[in-house]
């Protein structure tokens, strides 16, 4: 019986040890029976698969790289990126591996690629302002066909495993400022398909992370660790993540969601929750300068948050059209203690729950509660409803020591001191449309405040605030708001005001305010929530009385001076600078004077006064009057349009900039609640390639239009009177209308540089010589600010004086059909040519010319858009009284000259009337009823008494 037993441990040793050699001759046999196979469905796979090149050093197949996987290798890979980038590299690695089916490789004649591994490599993703990308390598194909092919042989993708080990990867977001970098990034994901879903599991480990956005790190050097799965639903097109956790150094946060791609949109649902959250651990996951700050800051409390972000662009099923966010965060039991610190801020409770959906606030602050140095801050919020209807139920009660607060946190890059009062209460609905404010009555106090930061060496010292503000009524009329004072002393410069409102529907007021404001410094210092952003004020004025009130009732007086000034403005692309000037409040009026105002390119001088300048402060609807003369050396009126970067053709690199161009995407905006009457005189005017000089004239801006009256310019070597209107209907489209009666205007000239000579006379465009226009003309204008051929409508003259023509094909068709030769290139010595324009179609009537020894008559209509049906009789010599008819039909490139045919008219087929006429007709009356700007004396004395006011400033100093 033992002997049995023996001999079989000897059989089962020796099956064991033939199986062991059979395999260990596989492991060496297999990658070189199938090598060939292997290597040719691999290489010709990629290269039908790829846009872009893969470039290798070696390649070879072997189980022992990635055991026990059968693994097809390229070493020392290189894979170029898409145009326009494919100079720049777009993976880098040691290792490009493929792992192989090995029994689909043996039992059938398919090579079944099911696992991928990339190692020591280096990824760089880009995205460029425009919108491309370099990482659009794969080419698209039908995956639904494929499939369904399960009896194609070659190449079959089936990956269920992918495998990145000690990888690099570099993204590049320049249309969104975002940069990410991570090294020593480790991920392996598994999964498959599971009834038509592609199901993942992965674990991903990053050595470190660096976020930036819009030049703010928000990540630098983190680890991160992540355990994920994931569902691509590749019928529907959606991406379901559920079981994700991601670490963010200490903090874990739970996430998981979906995200649904539709054929012109895309609709995300992401949740967020951390786990096991504490403020320690919260704050190794802040940008790194608090990161840092928080290794000497003794932090306790529990924290619990969680987040819902839910949005949609493009166009998505409505169900999926949803704008949410959803915050929800809770802390218990808070302390923070810097280590230099004597104090702590301790019992620091918070309780939040947000939620923004679609332009609607839910938002409650159920507990704000802290205590510092024996003095508690405490309050609580609730706001429901949008934004100009609102539920506002608030309150706050605060004694707090800043002095002992900063050294506390002692934060980075922050210093602030003083004492903080406060005691607000407020409870109703603010609903401006009503004059709606809640019930509230409150007191806000600071003194001896200080405020630095490291944008500025200096701080702002001696801030002082002391603010009431009372309403017992809920309406606008029932408020109160008192200013005792608001000071600051900054750089050496002092600025102290105060300030008094009662009624806010109908404002009384008493501001005062003396000293200077350096907004360049003190945007170092902090970020101003202004439209100012450089240069200097300086004000010496009190302002007292009731807005809408006859003007005689109020009393303001005193100076303002602008200094260097630069702000930015919604209407306006480029930043607008005020280099200097000079204001003087004289009751009704704010004169001005030598006002040198900078936009691009265009300098521009202004002097005279507003009116009715507190209401179009303080009220929404109030309307600044006022009456100014303007003078410019030059003015490019396109700088005023707005315009975006676009490509003009294909890069080759991303930082090749010659291809981008600024172009025209909407028409110029006026401002809003403007009445002014401006006497202008320009130099020289731009537009595009039109170059107007020795413009003066009456400019009236009023109802967000622009209208001109009684000006004069000097154009294309010519001279012309010009009266017109302008006013945007919509971000896209504007009405225009426009009289001009043009002397002696040189023709090739007008027509290179004049859109609309082009369109209204076609055949200068082979002509020499001089032209008069008399034309009135209106229309609307598309987005690129150039008129909109089938709108317009107008009529006029044009009188043509001693022109010759030169390859004129026109004419050069008739003197050969006629046999003429006196007809081809001929010279004209005076042409009046009368029409109307119409539906898309000019209507030229009846005029006579002269060719010598010829007699001509010609008459018809062309369309906007190329077409022609011109009558032409060419009167014979001595007197003309024998004429042979002449028909020209067809388009301006491609038409026939017969005799004896007649043509038909363009615009028989009646169209619907325009819409636009009656707003013209009213724009017309508007202009007609334009104000003219103040007498120039009048201003001049203006300018006089602010020269006074300051030679006595100046005599009081001394």
């Amino acid at each position: 019986m033992g002997k049995a037993n023996k001999n079989n441990w000897r059989k089962v040793l020796k099956w064991a040890l033939a199986l062991l050699g059979l395999l260990i001759v596989s492991l060496f046999a297999i990658p070189s029976m199938f090598n060939d196979i292997i290597s040719n469905e691999i290489k010709k796979g990629i290269n039908s698969n790829l846009t872009t090149q893969l470039q290798f050093k070696d390649s070879n197949i072997s189980f022992f790289n990635h055991f026990p996987a059968l693994t097809f290798s390229f070493e020392e890979v290189s894979l170029a990126s898409t145009k326009p980038f494919e100079k720049d590299t777009l993976i880098n690695a040691k290792e490009l591996g493929f792992g192989v089916n090995v029994f689909k490789l043996i039992f059938s004649d398919k090579v079944v690629v099911n696992q991928t591994y990339l190692t020591d490599c280096n990824i760089y993703l880009i995205k460029d302002a425009f919108g491309r990308t370099n990482y659009d390598v794969y080419k698209a194909t039908d995956t639904t066909a494929v499939a369904k092919d399960t009896t194609a042989s070659g190449l079959n993708l089936n990956l269920k495993r992918l495998q990145l080990d000690n990888a690099s990867i570099h993204y590049i977001d320049n249309a969104n400022g975002l940069t990410i970098s991570s090294q020593g990034l480790n991920y392996n994901g598994r999964g498959g398909i599971v009834d038509g879903k592609l199901e993942l599991g992965s674990r991903l480990e990053v050595t470190s992370v660096d976020v930036t956005f819009n030049h703010t790190d928000y990540l630098n050097g983190k680890k991160i660790k992540a355990r994920s799965f994931t569902i691509y639903d590749s019928e529907n097109l959606s991406v379901a993540l559920d079981k994700n956790t991601i670490s963010l150094n200490d903090l874990k946060v739970n996430f998981n969601g979906n995200l649904d791609v539709f054929e012109n949109g895309v609709a995300y649902n992401l949740h967020f929750k951390t786990e096991d959250g504490t403020l320690e651990k919260v704050m190794t996951a802040l940008p790194p300068k608090y990161a840092e700050w928080s290794k000497e800051v003794t932090l306790k409390g529990n924290l619990e948050a969680k987040l819902q972000l839910a949005g949609f662009s493009g166009i998505v099923p409505e169900a999926a059209a949803v704008n949410k966010m959803d915050l929800e965060v809770s802390i218990a039991n808070g302390t923070v203690k810097h280590h230099k610190a004597e104090e702590a801020l301790e019992n620091l409770y918070l309780k939040f729950k947000g939620d923004i959906t679609n332009e609607r606030f839910n938002v409650k602050l159920d507990t704000l509660d802290f205590t510092l140095n024996n003095e508690r801050t405490y309050g609580h919020a609730y706001l429901n409803g949008k934004a100009d209807s609102l539920y506002v139920k608030s309150a706050i009660k605060s004694h707090l020591n800043l002095n002992i607060l900063n050294q506390t946190l002692n934060l980075p890059d922050l210093n602030f001191n003083g004492i903080l009062v406060a005691d607000i209460n407020s409870d109703g609905i603010y609903q401006p449309q009503t004059s709606r404010l809640p019930k509230t009555n409150g007191i806000l106090k600071l003194t001896d405040g200080s405020l630095q930061t490291s944008g500025h060496p200096e701080p702002i010292k001696a801030i002082e605030l002391d603010a009431i503000i009372e309403n017992n009524g809920e309406t606008y009329d029932a408020s109160t708001l008192t200013i005792k004072a608001l000071n600051f002393s900054f750089l050496n410069n002092q600025f102290t005001s105060a300030a008094f409102f009662k009624n806010f529907d109908q404002p009384e007021y008493d501001i005062t305010g003396k000293g200077t404001i350096d907004f360049t410094a003190l945007n170092e210092v902090i970020a101003l929530p202004l439209a100012i952003t450089n240069g200097q004020l300086t004000a010496d004025a009190h302002l007292k009385g009731q807005v809408n009130k006859p003007q005689s009732e109020n009393a303001n007086s005193g100076t303002l001076s602008l200094k260097d000034l630069a702000f930015t403005t919604d209407v306006l692309q480029y930043p607008v600078e005020i280099s200097e000037g000079q204001f003087l409040f004289l009751n009704d009026k704010m004169a001005f004077t030598n006002l040198t105002v900078k936009h691009q390119s265009s300098d521009v001088i202004m002097d005279g006064y507003f009116q009715n300048y507190l209401n179009y402060a303080l009220l929404s609807e109030g309307v600044l009057q006022g009456d100014v003369q303007l003078k410019a050396l030059k003015i490019d009126i396109t700088e005023f349009f707005p315009k975006e970067e676009q490509l003009s053709s294909q890069t080759e690199s991303i930082t090749n900039t010659n291809t981008i161009e600024n172009v025209v995407s909407g028409v110029m905006q006026i401002p809003k609640n403007l009445d002014l009457a401006i006497k202008v005189n320009i130099d020289s005017l731009n537009y595009n390639t039109l170059i107007i000089t020795k413009l003066s004239g009456d400019l009236g801006l009023k109802d967000q239009g622009l209208f001109l009256k009684n000006s004069t310019l000097n154009m294309v070597e010519g001279s012309a009177k010009i009266e017109g209107f302008y006013q945007p209907t919509s971000l896209k489209e504007a009405l225009f209308s426009l009289n001009l009666d043009a002397k002696n205007l040189n023709i090739e000239k007008g027509y290179n540089s004049m859109e609309l000579f082009k369109e209204l006379a076609p055949a200068a465009a082979q002509a020499s010589g001089s032209v008069s226009i008399d034309y009135d003309i209106a229309g609307v204008l598309d987005d690129t600010m150039l008129p909109v051929m089938p709108s317009l409508k107008g009529k006029g003259t044009l009188k043509v004086h001693n022109v010759q023509f030169d390859g004129y094909k026109l004419m050069g068709k008739v003197s050969e059909k006629s046999g003429f030769d006196a007809l081809n290139d001929p010279k004209i010595s005076e042409i009046t040519i009368n029409s109307t324009v119409n539906n898309n179609v000019l209507d030229i009537e009846r005029f006579k010319f002269k060719v010598s020894p010829f007699r001509l008559r010609a008459e018809g209509q062309t369309t906007l858009d190329g077409n022609l049906s011109l009558k032409m009789r060419i009167g014979l010599p001595p007197l003309g009284l024998i004429g042979i008819p002449v028909v020209i039909e067809g388009t301006s490139e491609d038409f026939n000259v017969k005799v004896g045919k007649k043509s038909k008219d363009l615009n028989d087929e009646t169209t619907e009337a325009n819409s636009i006429n009656t707003e013209l007709e009213d724009l017309n009356k508007r202009k007609e009823a334009l104000r003219n700007s103040e007498s120039t004396n009048k201003i001049n004395t203006l300018q006089q008494d602010i020269n006074q006011i300051k030679s006595d400033s100046l005599k009081t100093k001394e």
